[in-house]
């Protein structure tokens, strides 16, 4: 094959359609020799390389394209590269190397064109997200700028709006209706008699007008301390005792059957009647427990300091004093009247004084006197306050130096001895009990106190006016 037939292919190549032409009628022509040769059956050495050429060339047009518009291309250098090799095998190898080279190139750049789709792809879709949320801060802002823009040029209008409805809820409450608690309309029949109508609204009026309020605080505290204290076997003990004792005290002294005590205590049956002892007994128990609940330490200490003492062994006489009562006057009896008494005690603590021994006391006025060896007696002993007192101010070995009166007369005190006062850990205990049983002692409306403030804890409120007022008017009274 000439150079000037390459030259001509070279040219051809400008147009898609020729150049394919031309590699199609190369293609035959190649063939149509390798014919002639094969039927010559003599071959040269010469006429076998030019034969591998030509092959060369025809494989390169048919394998390799044009990576940027998808043809088949010639190169026109290829002969005269091809002619500097007069070895077949090193022209085949250098054939292959770059038939293999430029189908690299082409994987690599599909493979490039793959990874910058996807990353264009991965662009669009944030540039989407971008969008949508820049359009919705966009749309927020919008709508705070209008909301703005409106309550600017409105700003008179919303404020005599807000000023009105103020008003509006101050007169309602001034000239709220009162809340009343009824069936349904309150006009419900409860009973019909001489043709006249009495309805729930009547008869609840009533009830609330004779019974005030007691009777709900009744089951309102039921409610809530039976949950706080439920019922033992001490409890129901003790409230069995309290309702005989109550019972039997009226047939002593009012000759009632039973039947007749819980009738004219406004109790319809015996277990009514341990009911409301149940409630009472509850109600005692949460009154010491508010006590204690409202104790000090201060209060404790000075309990301590200003009561507690050793255990004092002791032993005296006692001129008793007749009380107003007749029967305590009769010839048997050695009470006397209250200023008798007191004389005749100072009479003793004289001969005390003047030497007469405590045995030769007991013995000169065993008739006139009671005499009792107490021994040991501690600082919360059932002693009265008076003679307690009394005896811790007394030293060992003494007598009281003037009578001491109890709500049984005069007595004269020996002191013996005494122990060492027990610690505030060891009488803290003690020292409560006393303290509850003093201030409970002291402020008879210590029980009403601690149940408003129980129902206070519960949120106590009412829906019926009537029954608030009268619920109000209670607490007023006993919070004096």
């Amino acid at each position: 094959m000439s150079k000037e037939s390459v030259g001509s292919n070279k040219k051809r190549n400008n147009s898609t359609n020729n150049g394919r032409k031309n590699v199609n009628s190369k293609k035959n022509s190649t063939d149509k020799k390798n014919t002639t040769r094969k039927n010559t059956n003599t071959k040269t050495k010469a006429e076998n390389r030019n034969e591998t050429i030509e092959k060369v060339k025809r494989e390169a047009n048919e394998s390799i394209k044009n990576p940027v518009n998808d043809e088949f291309y010639y190169d026109d250098d290829l002969d005269d590269f091809y002619g500097d090799y007069e070895d077949e095998e090193e022209v085949v190898v250098v054939k292959k190397e770059k038939v293999e080279k430029n189908k690299k190139e082409k994987k690599d750049i599909k493979k490039q064109e793959k990874i910058d789709n996807s990353n264009i792809k991965k662009i669009e879709k944030m540039a989407r997200k971008n969008n949508k949320v820049k359009k919705s801060n966009n749309n927020t802002s919008d709508r705070i700028s209008e909301i703005g823009y409106f309550l600017d040029n409105n700003r008179n209008v919303i404020l005599a709006f807000i000023i009105g409805v103020i008003i509006t809820i101050i007169i309602a409450f001034i000239i709220w209706p009162d809340r009343i608690a009824t069936l349904k309309n309150g006009e419900q029949p409860v009973v019909k008699v001489a043709g006249k109508t009495y309805t729930a609204d009547i008869l609840y009026k009533q009830m609330k007008d004779h019974y005030s309020v007691s009777q709900l605080l009744d089951k309102i505290d039921d409610d809530i301390l039976s949950k706080k204290y439920p019922e033992t076997k001490e409890m129901k003990k003790e409230v069995e005792a309290t309702a005989e004792n109550y019972i039997n005290m009226y047939k002593q002294y009012y000759n009632y059957t039973e039947e007749q005590f819980l009738s004219a205590n406004g109790f319809s049956s015996r277990d009514v009647y341990l009911d409301y002892l149940k409630l009472d007994n509850r109600r005692k128990k949460y009154e010491e427990e508010y006590v204690k609940k409202n104790l000090s330490d201060k209060e404790i200490e000075k309990y301590y300091n200003d009561n507690v003492y050793g255990d004092i062994k002791c032993e005296h006489v006692l001129v008793e004093v007749a009380s107003e009562d007749s029967s305590d006057s009769s010839s048997k009896s050695n009470k006397l009247k209250d200023e008798d008494a007191k004389k005749l005690s100072e009479e003793i603590i004289d001969k005390i004084n003047d030497g007469t021994s405590w045995k030769d006391i007991q013995k000169e006025y065993k008739d006139k006197v009671t005499y009792e060896n107490l021994g040991y007696q501690s600082w919360d002993s059932d002693l009265e306050t008076s003679f307690k007192d009394a005896l811790k101010k007394m030293d060992d070995k003494s007598y009281s130096d003037k009578p001491v009166k109890t709500s049984y007369g005069y007595h004269v005190i020996y002191r013996e001895t005494q122990k060492k006062t027990p610690t505030l850990k060891k009488t803290k205990d003690k020292i409560v009990e006393k303290l509850v049983d003093s201030k409970i002692k002291d402020d008879s409306n210590l029980l009403y106190k601690a149940l408003i403030s129980l129902r206070d804890s519960k949120k106590i409120k009412f829906s019926d006016t009537d029954l608030k007022a009268k619920y109000d008017a209670y607490i007023k009274q006993y919070n004096k």
